[in-house]
């Protein structure tokens, strides 16, 4: 999936009057960003997850632990995944997963990449929002592919961008050759089925 930011914030001035009377107060205009400057992910405010179905109408969340990132004074966007952080909430589940479905001995990480302008918003206010709709390019289990991504960008800081999911982007273990390890998942815990075809949804906080 490909990613994308970069804003900051101004702040508000309250100043007294010689007499003690208080004077308007005043709103100094949103700071331009930086445009030299890198944005990095921020892992601890950052999410993605993915719901699974199993057994025809068993749902469950799961999410990945461990995120790097990166975007360029260019708007190129990158973000690493440790396919190892997968969290399931049930650790056999998260090692046969690492091991069966994933192989992270030889396939250990999950790339997101994409470009966009960010100097498109270089004058939104803190709290301000704007949809945008992209093309993000996923690595995994050694293939690509290349989904329409729906994002919503968001200052939330002076100098912090969240970057979510409008609505999910709807994978399928065929794109990554992973059909064999989810019929081995299958079969291990005993489950009449398990989708092929999965949302995921993203988080992603950058700080400058």
């Amino acid at each position: 999936m490909n990613v994308h930011t970069c804003f900051l914030a101004g702040a508000c001035a309250v100043m007294l009057a010689a007499c003690g009377a208080p004077s308007p107060k005043t709103t100094a205009p949103a700071a331009s960003i930086d445009a030299n400057a890198p944005w990095h992910l921020v892992n601890e405010e950052s999410r993605l997850t993915f719901v699974s179905i199993k057994a025809g109408e068993v749902a469950e969340v799961h999410t990945f632990n461990t995120m790097t990132g990166t975007v360029t004074a260019d708007g190129a966007a990158t973000i690493e995944v440790s396919l190892d952080s997968v969290d399931t909430a049930i650790e056999l589940r998260d090692e046969r997963m690492r091991a069966m479905l994933f192989e992270t001995d030889s396939h250990p990480a999950l790339t997101i990449s994409s470009r966009m302008a960010l100097d498109a918003f270089s004058e939104m206010e803190e709290g301000d929002r704007k949809r945008i709709e992209t093309d993000i390019t996923v690595n995994l289990h050694g293939m690509e592919e290349v989904y329409f991504a729906d994002l919503f960008v968001t200052r939330i800081g002076p100098d912090k961008v969240l970057v979510e999911s409008a609505s999910p982007v709807l994978v399928h273990a065929a794109d990554f050759d992973l059909n064999t390890g989810l019929e081995a998942l299958r079969e291990v815990a005993a489950l009449s089925s398990i989708s092929p075809a999965v949302p995921v949804s993203a988080s992603f906080v950058f700080e400058q």
